[in-house]
């Protein structure tokens, strides 16, 4: 369903006519000549038919791309973002297939992201980037079927930092961020050097400031800090992940996000497991998934019992064993 098409079938569902849309921007010949797919429209005029219909640009938006993306609601659940990219559709194939690793093993991981990366151009800038994260992953996931002792994890962890240089370059250089840059962030994290990734994350909070009211950015950015302490507490480095944390706790403030301030409290439990006390941690992180539980909230709360068993064993081998979010 093009365009126009969605817009006659929001303005029948409506019950007005032609005559009733129609004012001194755009006539009822101009309406229905869109509305038959034989005429272009601008924003300015596409805006001013929506709101004559009482329909919101984003409403628009949503349920063109229902139409054109079937799975598009599981899409939104697998990564929160925007409907009109179509790096954001990419990425959230690939997040599905890296959440679901576990269960489909390191080789059909590895052939999944090698066809990602034979169907992307690399003289278009957001699908070179895509191309250097399924590089990543697939360097990573046969890391991981490398049974001999020669792969170190600084050896890793090195070539993965060298692999996502241009992402840094490209990050720095940007004044305004937006949610693709707070998203290629969030992609890339766990590839860059502590140092990279904590001056990063000041100039995400501070490049941000423009959209920081954009509630697709405001959500963004909360998981970019969650992901950013998950790094820092992998490495040990307790600075960094507390302060990360207390931005978390000034940005959730008041915000009325019940689940991203729930996910707070088994982060710091996380924190005081691992730099505090572990009774005290583990107190903070039994908190949150109860209130999982008593929030029906299943998916949620067998995820969170998952990571305190990953983080338990981060503990006991903090050289070997890392456990991102």
């Amino acid at each position: 369903m093009n365009e126009g098409q969605l817009f006659r079938k929001l303005r029948k569902d409506r019950g007005l006519s032609l005559e009733q849309v129609a004012d001194e921007m755009n006539s009822v010949s101009f309406i229905s000549k869109f509305e038959k797919g034989n005429s272009n429209i601008s924003m300015h005029r596409l805006e001013r038919l929506l709101q004559n219909i009482n329909v919101s640009f984003e409403e628009f938006l949503y349920l063109r791309e229902l139409d054109n993306v079937p799975n598009l609601n599981q899409t939104l659940k697998v990564l929160r973002g925007y409907l009109t990219s179509d790096f954001y559709f990419s990425l959230a194939e690939i997040m599905e297939t890296i959440s679901n690793i576990n269960e489909i093993g390191f080789k059909e991981g590895i052939k999944r992201m090698q066809t990602f990366k034979a169907n992307m151009n690399p003289k278009i800038s957001w699908q070179k980037f895509v191309s250097i994260y399924c590089d990543i992953c697939i360097y990573t996931y046969k890391s991981n079927l490398d049974e001999s002792d020669e792969l170190e994890t600084g050896t890793v962890m090195k070539e993965i930092n060298y692999l996502s240089k241009p992402i840094v370059s490209y990050l720095y250089k940007v004044e305004d961020w937006g949610v693709f840059e707070v998203l290629l962030f969030r992609m890339f994290f766990f590839s860059f050097t502590a140092e990279q990734v904590s001056h990063l994350l000041k100039i995400a909070i501070s490049r941000t400031k423009k959209e920081a009211r954009l509630q697709v950015m405001a959500n963004l950015k909360i998981d970019v800090l969650f992901s950013a302490f998950s790094y820092f507490v992998n490495f040990r480095y307790e600075k960094e992940a507390e302060e990360t944390l207390e931005i978390a706790r000034g940005l959730l403030k008041n915000e009325r996000d019940l689940t991203n301030s729930t996910c707070l409290l088994f982060y710091e439990g996380w924190f005081t497991i691992v730099f505090r006390d572990m009774e005290k941690g583990l107190q903070s992180c039994y908190q949150s998934i109860s209130i999982f539980k008593i929030l029906d909230q299943p998916e949620l709360e067998s995820r969170f019992q998952l990571f305190l068993k990953n983080i338990l064993k981060n503990k006991e081998e903090p050289d070997s064993y890392y456990m991102f979010v």
